[in-house]
């Protein structure tokens, strides 16, 4: 290229280079953190109708069912048993069914014994091979869809 073409030229190719890299950018960006489509879950956990409080809970893809999802939402139940899932690091989970899993509470090593007595529940729970709580992750799902009643 000439000296005259650069001087004259050379900012706006520069310029649009500019804007071009940065657009390719955003999107490739975007597209990234975009992530799955969630659909928010939150509910109560119980066992024989009681809260249960500082469990665990996993939602592991049905594949049996169709959900292939490589993700598993999981979360914590609070002190009155109420959790929300998180996948991908957001709130929420992707559609489709579900086995649930519920994990036991197991104290902090050296904090000794939990301050309250926590229900107990049957251990085929902690299992998704055992486990028969089955859920279907959809949007616009009634108040109480997530909710799980442990035996």
């Amino acid at each position: 290229m000439s000296d005259w073409y650069l001087q004259r030229f050379g900012k706006h190719l520069l310029s649009g280079l500019g804007l071009l890299l940065t657009a390719c950018c955003l999107s490739s960006c975007s597209s990234q953190e975009a992530g799955p489509t969630l659909v928010p879950v939150s509910g109560m956990v119980r066992v024989n109708g009681e809260p249960l409080p500082k469990v665990g809970i996993s939602f592991r893809p049905d594949a049996e069912q169709g959900n292939t999802s490589p993700y598993q939402p999981g979360g914590a139940a609070d002190d009155e048993g109420k959790y929300e899932l998180i996948a991908a690091a957001k709130n929420g989970a992707p559609p489709g069914w579900y086995k649930v899993v519920v994990f036991p509470y197991t104290p902090p090593p050296g904090s000794g014994p939990p301050e309250i007595k926590l229900p107990t529940f049957d251990k085929k729970y902690s299992d998704p091979e055992t486990t028969d709580l089955s859920i279907e992750v959809k949007p616009d799902a009634p108040p109480g869809a997530y909710d799980l009643e442990l035996k």
